[in-house]
């Protein structure tokens, strides 16, 4: 298998604050990768540092062969490494078709064609975003906001999405239609996923990354990971597991 993701060395302080702690990561291609771990285990800075978000203390990115590290977010989504977030980010006071056409604008030369393109209109109808277009995306629910979030990342064209607990306020029939969605996804690019539901790496995720104190303590399969010692100890153990 070969590496689309290279993380080497990654370090990132905060006065006295390991966030992230000489943290290497390589996610191949074509493989779903999870990772878990306590709250402030550095699972959301890791991403922050991959995409551009934050600034590293030492380490370095490789993205489908670019060097992205120390560079603005902008590179590594020209590169082809996008991400969604904890909270919803859309544009709640436009329709959803204006966010589309916001979203799509630096990745489509024609922002008026953009909804008619067939590759956009084959993405709207996957997430059922098409009966949605003129509704304001701040009166959609949550579920309806996540896949709009999703269906503006997918605008463009990623190899990889970044997602950070894309499960979360979800109900649980909610949850289930997800992991629908994000099995699906996959035909289109890669998935990195933060989760605190444990049933949901199980079900979506190739290999998982256990993260405590800004270090990784486990990488390994699901299930390995969820025998691991280490693992039940310093985070299984935990009440917001």
């Amino acid at each position: 298998m070969t590496a689309l993701l290279e993380a080497r060395g990654l370090s990132r302080r905060y006065g006295g604050v390991h966030a992230l702690r000489d943290l290497t990561v390589t996610q191949h291609r074509g493989e779903a990768l999870g990772m878990i771990g306590p709250n402030g285990s550095g699972k959301s800075s890791f991403v922050n540092a991959v995409t551009g978000n934050i600034r590293l203390d030492t380490g370095s990115v490789i993205f489908d062969g670019t060097v992205i590290s120390g560079r603005p977010p902008h590179v590594a989504m020209r590169a082809g490494l996008t991400r969604g977030y904890q909270a919803v980010r859309v544009f709640a006071t436009r329709p959803v078709a204006d966010n589309l056409i916001l979203a799509g604008l630096p990745h489509h030369s024609d922002a008026d064609r953009l909804l008619h393109d067939a590759d956009v209109a084959d993405i709207l109808a996957w997430l059922d975003l098409a009966p949605l277009l003129e509704r304001l995306a701040g009166a959609l629910t949550l579920f309806e906001q996540r896949r709009l979030e999703l269906a503006m990342r997918l605008l463009a064209k990623p190899k990889l999405i970044m997602l950070d607990e894309p499960v979360g306020g979800l109900s649980p029939v909610e949850v289930r239609a997800m992991m629908v969605l994000l099995r699906e996804l996959r035909a289109r690019c890669d998935i990195f996923i933060i989760e605190h539901t444990m049933h949901v790496i199980r079900a979506l995720a190739d290999r998982v990354i256990v993260m405590v104190g800004g270090e990784k303590i486990a990488d390994a399969p699901p299930e390995e990971v969820l025998r691991d010692r280490r693992v039940i100890e310093q985070y299984l153990g935990v009440s917001d597991a």
